[in-house]
């Protein structure tokens, strides 16, 4: 085609041998299955001559501002465009994302392939998946494919049709001409440690071999533990091309669950397409979460015995092992996935200090706990500053501000009571008109007439922020334990002894920083708190121009949006999401997108023109809107320290469980946050 649009074409590279002798029985299948594709490619291959260079693959592109040539071992070629295909992928993300049984096919880069039957139908029966979205087999399999799953549709809704034999009789000689072809063209396999340092392995945000090698030194050592260090599949295409490459770095063998977890939507949707405005809910569903880890490290381990051992890795145990090395204690961490993956690692990075719409709803104190813990949020943003300066690491940290609009005199009653309140307990803030508003940020719809103006609020990169306090704490003599699901623990003597599903430990005191699923380690101990899951979501949009300085929020309305340091917009506010128990997942729902980002686009009209590419659902933690902290009454040695705001306060209140840890007065009062207060 590029011939016949009058382009030069210098060079055709084929990963796969010149066909010869060995190959001779699989031309004469494809030949025989279909004879007129046969026809076609070989007049094609004619056509090319020359040009055609068997057994031969791209080693280096060369040039500086532009392609300038490109190498394949010993041959070099002057060339202004290098179109680059290394085996075909499936595009299975709906599939994958519904929950079909997939296979990894390591053919080329290597793809996931959807498992169905002879008809199209997954493992999900109400599910088909026909065409190369499931497997490549060619224009005339999908053909043939969509009349069989048709027919077999019919047949399950009880209507009579005719059996499809032409269609079977095309899907079995398409998929001869198939497995032909993959004979005639196997190439190859291609090893992932032959890939050099430079080269770029995720072109979307520009991640190369050797930073990806570095990070799986470092225990990084899956797809989706390389996701939350450095971007790598986060970008427009969402992973569609690195993914396989990524894994088989990983591993020797991919799995089912290899490759990055799919996201809606499966491709960059116009933010204007997506915009409805749907009724603001009054809470969360409440549920218990399920154990949604898949470690990768099972082997079992020795008993040993530690000062403190620290149940969850998130941000909150992360940050309590960083004090406590500080500190000189010995700490232990155990996490039953991996460091950072499950509820911190899908954290939007706001850092709030002011009062969110619908906490300040709940009414005036003593009935409204999230008051309480007004005093905690200065404190902990400048302990994230900190932390910060301490690591040496840039987390993208920046006290910018916050900005909660009013849309009418309902809206700025309610912010004139929220702004009262937050005074009252030591929080800077400040109703503004809509000058001021617009001086502060041009990008605000004309909707808003006024806001509240809080300084102190702040955002940061969850990915970056805990990595650092990990690295930190192991510099500091902090120990951390993947793969290890807490199943029991008991008092033995003066320790506690602790089963984990890698082996025993014995430690003087145990903190619980479960997170959502605290309660579950807590009740091991027979003590009930009142902690749940909520299941919450977030979008980001493509990158785009700085737009946007500051935190925003809306009075009467779900909404976080900020743009971070990649300039994608990061857009939150607490819109529940789905469970999937069967797959272990959270999944995002289609109403809460829809109303969240009417939300957004109304706050900054901007955003409208930009495309979503990610949905997720992140898991949040439901109590009473306060933390639970301290020595659990009558259970020396084990601690609580679970919170609903956790990134914000991580650091505040790990800092304040290690100085109890260390037998010193806290920094700040704590008695509001006991677990006296459930009785």
């Amino acid at each position: 085609e590029l011939l016949d649009g009058g382009a030069n074409v210098v060079a055709v590279l084929e990963a796969a041998p010149r066909p010869g002798l060995p190959q001779m029985g699989a031309l004469a299948g494809a030949a025989m299955a279909d004879p007129f594709l046969m026809v076609d490619g070989l007049s094609l291959a004619a056509r090319l001559g020359s040009k055609l260079h068997w057994g031969r693959r791209a080693t280096r592109l060369v040039g500086d501002d532009r392609v300038r040539g490109i190498e394949a071992g010993d041959l070099r070629f002057d060339a202004d465009i290098v179109a680059l295909n290394y085996g075909f992928a499936s595009s299975s993300e709906l599939a994958r994302a519904l929950g079909c049984a997939h296979r990894f096919v390591p053919r080329g880069n290597g793809s996931m392939e959807t498992l169905t039957d002879a008809n199209g139908r997954t493992s999900l029966a109400e599910v088909f998946a026909i065409g190369d979205g499931a497997r490549f087999g060619g224009a005339h399999a999908a053909m043939a494919e969509g009349v069989l799953a048709a027919a077999t549709i019919a047949a399950d809704l009880g209507l009579k049709t005719a059996a499809p034999r032409d269609a079977r009789r095309t899907q079995r000689r398409a998929a001869r001409f198939q497995a032909a072809l993959w004979r005639l063209f196997e190439a190859p396999a291609i090893d992932p440690a032959a890939i050099d340092d430079s080269a770029v392995v995720c072109r979307c945000e520009e991640v190369t071999a050797g930073e990806l090698r570095r990070l799986i030194a470092a225990g990084h050592d899956s797809p989706a533990a390389l996701k939350r260090a450095c971007r790598v599949g986060m970008g427009r295409c969402q992973g569609r091309y690195c993914a396989p490459v990524v894994a088989r770095m990983t591993t020797a063998e991919v799995g089912e669950f290899g490759l990055f977890a799919p996201r809606p939507p499966a491709k960059p949707v116009p933010i204007r397409a997506l915009t409805v405005e749907q009724p603001e809910w009054t809470g969360h569903t409440d549920f218990v979460p399920p154990d949604m880890a898949r470690p990768r490290d099972t082997e079992p381990l020795p008993t040993e015995t530690v000062d403190t051992l620290v149940v969850g890795g998130g941000v909150a145990g992360s940050c309590l092992a960083y004090w406590l090395a500080r500190e000189g204690i010995e700490a232990l961490v155990v996490e039953r996935d991996d460091v950072n993956l499950q509820a911190s690692g899908a954290n939007a990075g706001s850092l709030h200090v002011q009062l969110l719409a619908f906490d300040f709803a709940l009414g005036t104190p003593p009935n409204n706990r999230a008051a309480d813990t007004l005093p905690l949020g200065p404190a902990s943003v400048a302990l994230w500053q900190e932390i910060q300066r301490d690591t040496g690491e840039d987390l993208e940290m920046k006290v910018c501000g916050g900005l909660m609009m009013a849309e009418n005199e309902r809206d700025i009653d309610f912010l004139k009571g929220k702004i009262a309140l937050e005074k009252s307990r030591g929080i800077e803030a400040e109703l503004i008109g809509a000058n001021e508003l617009r001086a502060l940020e041009p990008c605000i719809g004309e909707v808003a007439i006024a806001a509240e103006w809080c300084p102190g609020e702040g955002k940061i990169n969850p990915l970056k922020g805990t990595y650092a306090v990990v690295a930190k704490a192991k510099a500091l003599g902090a120990r951390f334990r993947r793969g290890s699901n807490v199943l029991a623990i008991e008092r033995d003597g003066t320790h506690w002894k602790v089963t984990t599903s890698r082996g025993e430990i014995r430690a003087r005191r145990v903190v619980n920083t479960a997170g959502p699923w605290a309660a579950e380690v807590a009740r091991l101990v027979g003590v009930e708190i009142p902690v749940r899951g909520a299941p919450l979501q977030m979008v980001v949009t493509e990158p785009t121009a700085p737009t946007l300085s500051r935190l925003v929020a809306y009075a009467h309305r779900h909404l976080t949006l900020k743009q971070m340091g990649s300039g994608a917009f990061m857009i939150g506010g607490g819109w529940t999401a789905g469970l999937d128990e069967q797959n272990r997942l959270s999944r995002a729902l289609r109403p809460s997108v829809e109303g969240n980002l009417w939300i957004a686009s109304r706050a900054v009209p901007a955003l409208a023109d930009l495309h979503a590419i990610r949905v997720w659902a992140g898991m949040n933690v439901n109590i009473d809107r306060a933390p639970i902290l301290g020595e659990v009454p009558g259970l020396p040695g084990f601690y609580n320290c679970v919170s609903s705001n956790g990134y914000t306060l991580a650091p505040v209140l790990s800092r304040l469980t290690a100085e109890m840890l260390a037998g010193r007065s806290t920094s700040l009062p704590v008695e509001a946050y006991s677990i006296r207060r459930f009785g």
